[in-house]
């Protein structure tokens, strides 16, 4: 998920600073109260059972995950949108490597956000116009400001907000996106994007499947919709990894960069075929709109970000007797070893 982004790096960055900053603001200006919300005659039914919902889950998710109890959420924001950042990724056209920006405080990412749209646009065009890579462009629904902004000395006018862009999603994703960015409160590692966002999805998912299943019960319609849509997400994940794998090999065997253009159009015109003559295969999930775009390394590479990890954390919550707070403590050593010894350990534990 976008962070928000905080410091000045030069002049050449004010800018873009300047909107991160003024941005979020915008949105802390339109904060209604939830407690007010909640009790307020006006307020449509149905956004009152979701705000009950976000106080059950918050509930939930510092009782039996024991992740934060001050994890802001006391506000709501209808951005009169579906989104509320947008972010552009990019990677190397003719090899797998994402590119990364660096920022002050939270080190370097895989990505950069925009809260307007057109300044998300021009920014990639103007990426493509200085320098051959291949960019993305996504539609965010949260971000977080990773807690720093709802410590217990700091006014809850600033903590992170509820909003419309992911409150208007079917229950199972409203838990979903809340476990995930208070997740990301218990570790971050800068300069490590998957890392964070793989451990952010692994609490999620376990979070989700143990909410629905106390709350509705192991026959939950919800929870069924939701583990067949993680089944969805799995294959989609394997067909993209299937692609990677096949260009890692190719690009090792090419022996110029010609080879490896031809190489990277044909697996990418082969994965749109596997996916068209596997799409009867997803029962809940449709990734029309995916597949139809001209691929790029930056669009794999995003998949890839969120998911390739997440069995790893899996592993070391088993080996913690899915403990919730060992196995924190267990993550929070593994993020404060030197990149190099952290990158061998986790190729260990894959």
């Amino acid at each position: 998920m976008a962070l928000l982004l905080a410091g000045l790096s030069g002049c050449a960055e004010i800018g873009y600073y300047w909107q991160a900053a003024s941005g979020h603001l915008s949105i802390l200006r339109k904060k209604q109260s939830v407690e007010e919300l909640l009790t307020h005659p006006d307020t449509p039914p149905a956004l009152t059972e979701k705000l009950r919902l976000v106080r059950e889950v918050q509930r939930f998710a510092h009782q039996e995950l024991r992740l934060p109890e001050r994890a802001g959420y006391t506000g709501y924001v209808d951005l009169q949108r579906p989104y509320v950042t947008v972010v552009v990724t990019a990677a190397q056209p003719l090899a797998l490597k994402s590119y990364r920006w660096c920022y002050w405080f939270i080190g370097c990412q895989e990505y950069r956000g925009y809260f307007l749209e057109q300044d998300a646009l021009d920014y990639a065009r103007q990426m493509q116009q200085e320098q051959p890579l291949d960019v993305s462009i996504g539609y965010v629904s949260a971000y977080s400001t990773l807690g720093w902004l709802s410590g217990r000395f700091i006014p809850d006018y600033f903590s992170d907000p509820l909003l419309n862009t992911f409150l208007d999603q079917d229950n199972e994703e409203i838990i979903a996106t809340l476990i995930h960015e208070i997740a990301h409160q218990v570790v971050y590692v800068p300069n490590d994007t998957p890392f964070n966002e793989s451990f952010a999805v692994f609490v999620e998912q376990e979070g989700v499947r143990r909410f629905l299943d106390r709350h509705e019960g192991s026959g939950s319609i919800t929870l069924q919709r939701y583990l067949e849509k993680r089944t969805d997400r799995e294959l989609f994940r394997q067909l993209i990894s299937s692609a990677l794998e096949e260009l890692k090999d190719a690009y090792a065997k090419a022996s110029s960069d010609t080879e490896r253009l031809q190489a990277k159009e044909r697996i990418l015109k082969q994965l749109k075929r596997t996916y068209a003559s596997r799409r009867e295969e997803f029962r809940v999930l449709s990734y029309e709109r995916w597949f139809s775009r001209e691929l790029n390394h930056a669009h794999l590479l995003g998949v890839s970000r969120y998911q390739n990890q997440v069995p790893i954390f899996a592993r070391l919550f088993e080996e913690q007797g899915r403990e919730w707070s060992p196995f924190y403590e267990r993550v929070r050593e593994i993020a404060q070893l030197p990149e190099t010894e952290r990158n061998r350990l986790l190729e260990i534990l894959q």
